[in-house]
């Protein structure tokens, strides 16, 4: 025996809620116009307007694990920061210059330098670094499986810098946590 089809619609299964790894509303950030949380535990970059989360993006960091603490330990830092310049850039599309070292950087720093956990390079130490910044790659296949592999920028997708640039301008903080 055939049946005929079933002409009534057939149910929609639910949509699984979206994971947002952050906050969807940082009360603090209300009167920002953009504001850039970068959270390493979640690999993601989250874009903020006046305090509402617009879009997170993967992203991948330094080779190592850790906070950022001198010149060419291959990590990302950890703090507050201020986008000082944006640049098109031939090898990552776009970078966006971060205010990296803060006072806050160099003091932790000189800290660790006085309490030995700082290497030495030859007869001195080696700084505290410099040229941090927000850029894109052109390492596409390690970004997509989550490889971290900067010295210690922030890396994303080039579509996804490219969109992230276009909210950004120099003032725009940079929150990066743990």
């Amino acid at each position: 025996m055939r049946f005929p089809p079933d002409s009534s619609p057939s149910p929609v299964p639910p949509t699984p809620p979206l994971r947002v790894d952050s906050d969807s509303v940082i009360p603090w950030a209300s009167e920002e116009p953009v504001l850039l949380v970068v959270d390493k535990t979640c690999r993601t970059l989250n874009l903020y307007r006046y305090g509402q989360l617009v879009k997170s993006y993967p992203v991948v960091f330094g080779r190592k694990p850790g906070r950022k603490l001198y010149e060419g330990d291959l990590r990302t830092p950890t703090g507050l920061y201020m986008i000082i310049a944006k640049d098109h850039h031939r090898r990552w599309s776009r970078f966006m210059l971060l205010d990296y070292p803060t006072g806050q950087d160099v003091r932790r720093y000189w800290q660790h330098v006085s309490a030995g956990t700082v290497p030495k390079r030859g007869d001195g130490y080696p700084g505290v670094g410099g040229e941090i910044g927000i850029h894109g790659t052109d390492k596409e296949a390690l970004n997509r499986v989550g490889i971290n592999w900067t010295l210690g920028c922030i890396s994303l997708f080039n579509l996804d810098v490219q969109e992230v640039y276009a909210f950004v301008s120099s003032g725009t903080l940079v929150y990066i946590k743990d």
